[in-house]
């Protein structure tokens, strides 16, 4: 467990969180995260770890690490003295540009910058987390596309035997054979119209809603404060409210009509778009 080991290494080197965070230029809540194996820090930095703590980084990753119990390796002989000459460089530290949201990790360079807006609110990512959750979203997209094929052909075959069922039955208590092509036309346009409405690639769900928004503006009444007039207002009122009962009624049989007309052309682009590529429809 890197956390864990970071944890170890540090208690031993006396060190406290803060403390190896500024030698690292990140935050304490940066190491507090990897020590309680929340995220994992990236390898550059595990590296930068190994050189504090005089170790090897799969010390780190505690792949080198003896198990209890294992003797120890016998004391060299001491080295002859030698006296070292220390001299200092100074290195200019670059400064910190933006801390990513994700991984906490600092940026230095300005191309590594990513910034999004998401519900009014600027988000800052470095290129490699932004790249992941693009690649995430992307796969998200695509999972959703599926879903939204295979519930296009469920709900589509049921309304199609839905209408197949109610024109046979038309067709042999009338005894009307003429319906018989139309019976085998409805099905069909209604299994295209609602496959295409459930793919939410294509235009006809835009259609239709447009169609049926469209509504019916009725004129108000003017009535007299009397018996008569309020008697007038109730009646010409229900008359309207039946007359908007039946606009609603004509445009959604409109809107049918025209979007399963449309669909049964508009249907084998939409299920070849979504074949080809899943991920482009409506959220």
């Amino acid at each position: 467990m890197i956390g864990n080991q970071i944890k170890k290494l540090r208690m031993e080197h006396n060190m406290t969180q803060k403390q190896l965070a500024d030698q690292l230029f990140v935050s304490a809540q940066a190491v507090s995260r990897w020590e309680n194996e929340e995220v994992e820090p990236s390898v550059s930095t595990i590296t930068e770890m190994a050189k504090i703590f005089g170790v090897s980084t799969d010390v780190i990753f505690g792949v080198s690490e003896k198990p209890e119990g294992e003797p120890a390796e016998p004391t060299p002989p001491p080295e002859p003295e030698v006296i070292v000459k220390t001299e200092y460089v100074y290195k200019e530290q670059k400064p910190v540009l933006a801390v990513c949201e994700q991984c906490n990790r600092p940026i230095y360079v300005g191309d590594e910058i990513v910034r999004r807006t998401s519900c009014r609110r600027v988000h800052t990512f470095c290129r490699e987390c932004d790249t992941m959750n693009q690649k995430r979203r992307h796969e998200e997209a695509v999972s959703e596309g599926v879903r939204l094929r295979k519930h296009s052909f469920a709900w589509g075959t049921v309304g199609a035997l839905a209408v197949l069922g109610i024109m046979l039955g038309i067709v042999i208590s009338q005894k009307m054979t003429s319906l018989i092509p139309l019976a085998i036309i409805l099905p069909i346009a209604a299994f295209t119209l609602i496959s295409c409405w459930i793919l939410q690639n294509n235009f006809i769900g835009d259609l239709m809603e447009t169609i049926t928004g469209w509504g019916i503006r009725l004129p108000g009444v003017i009535f007299s404060l009397d018996l008569e007039g309020i008697v007038w207002l109730l009646t010409v009122k229900l008359a309207l409210w039946i007359l908007g009962i039946l606009g609603t009624i004509f445009l959604w049989a409109l809107a049918l009509s025209i979007g399963g007309a449309l669909s049964l052309f508009v249907y084998p682009f939409a299920i070849q778009k979504n074949i080809q590529h899943p991920e482009l429809h409506e959220d």
